[in-house]
């Protein structure tokens, strides 16, 4: 029977082991993110991987030896205890798939605010105060300027916490 396997693989050979795993037959799963990187002091989008070094693979044990499937160019080791190895919920696959960089959340995304919008705080010991976007702070939250006392001062909301001012 079919399982859904974890393999670590080596640095920067995800892409190598897949292709390895799909000449011989074998199903696998690479997810993919866009991310915002600052390179050369500009902001491009670039395709990363959502768990580096990790890869998922579709597999049947009796069809497809595990010294086979360790053997395999770009594959260091299958997550597991021992011989046993650990399997991973179909289901979570599946969740995983279908929220891959979807519409869904390229539309929150677009959603905040750019570097300089106006905003205002709507919860917490802020609320009703204006702001000033200054840039995200991972993907839950963002740095807004406050100005208080004359000072301005740099500070971290989670994106829930503020609205942007049309």
């Amino acid at each position: 029977m079919k399982c859904w396997y974890l393999a670590y693989c080596r640095p920067k050979e995800e892409a190598r082991a897949k292709t390895h795993l799909a000449n011989q037959g074998v199903d696998s799963y690479y997810p993919l993110v866009i991310a915002k990187k600052i390179i050369r002091g500009k902001i491009t989008e670039k395709l990363e991987p959502l768990f580096p070094r990790y890869l998922f693979v579709h597999a049947d044990l009796d069809e497809f030896s595990p010294v086979k499937f360790k053997s395999t160019r770009g594959i260091s080791s299958v997550v597991g205890h021992g011989a046993h190895w650990q399997t991973v919920p179909a289901e979570l696959i599946d969740d995983l798939m279908r929220h891959e960089d979807c519409d869904e959340q390229r539309e929150v995304m677009n959603c905040l605010p750019k570097c300089g919008d106006p905003v205002i705080i709507k919860s917490g010991s802020f609320k009703g105060l204006q702001a000033i976007y200054q840039e995200p702070d991972g993907t839950q939250r963002a740095i807004l300027l406050l100005n208080m006392l004359h000072q301005d001062i740099r500070k971290s909301f989670d994106n829930s916490e503020f609205n942007r001012i049309a």
